[in-house]
């Protein structure tokens, strides 16, 4: 697995558990079938810059920064915006989005998901998404739909 897909994963998984230790993070990576070092995890926490906050327990757990400006932060923020429907033919994806949007949108996407893609075609309030193969559309569309929901 990609490093970028595996973060993905570690933000997911700090943002849905309170993760307390790196071994927990360890374990529930290995839950969903990523499999990881403790290593790899402990440079993940570093790059990802993840800081410790008090949960309502009153115990110290793995957070987001809160000045989180990554492309995934990114592309969540833009989504939940402007995001105003999408459609899905085997590997294209057409994502409709508030006019003013589309170019930033397809910009993220390409440096957001670069694994699935064949190419990002965008105008101002349109995204058109081809991927390589049809269960790249169908990763990508779960993931806006997780977004927007």
């Amino acid at each position: 697995m990609r490093k970028k897909e595996r973060q993905r994963w570690i933000s997911k998984i700090i943002k849905e558990n309170d993760v307390i230790k790196q071994e927990d993070l360890v374990a529930l990576l290995i839950e969903n079938n990523i499999p990881v070092t403790q290593a790899t995890v402990s440079r993940d926490i570093k790059e990802m810059k993840l800081i410790k906050v008090l949960n309502d327990n009153h115990v110290y757990r793995y957070s987001l920064p809160h000045n989180d400006n990554s492309e995934e932060t990114r592309l969540e923020k833009l989504l939940t915006k402007s995001f105003v429907r999408m459609e899905r033919m085997d590997n294209l994806l057409s994502v409709v989005v508030k006019p003013g949007s589309g170019f930033a949108l397809g910009g993220l996407i390409e440096t957001v998901y670069p694994e699935y893609l064949f190419t990002v075609m965008s105008n101002d309030d349109k995204v058109l998404i081809i991927t390589r193969e049809d269960a790249g559309a169908i990763d990508i569309q779960e993931k806006i739909e997780e977004i927007v929901e």
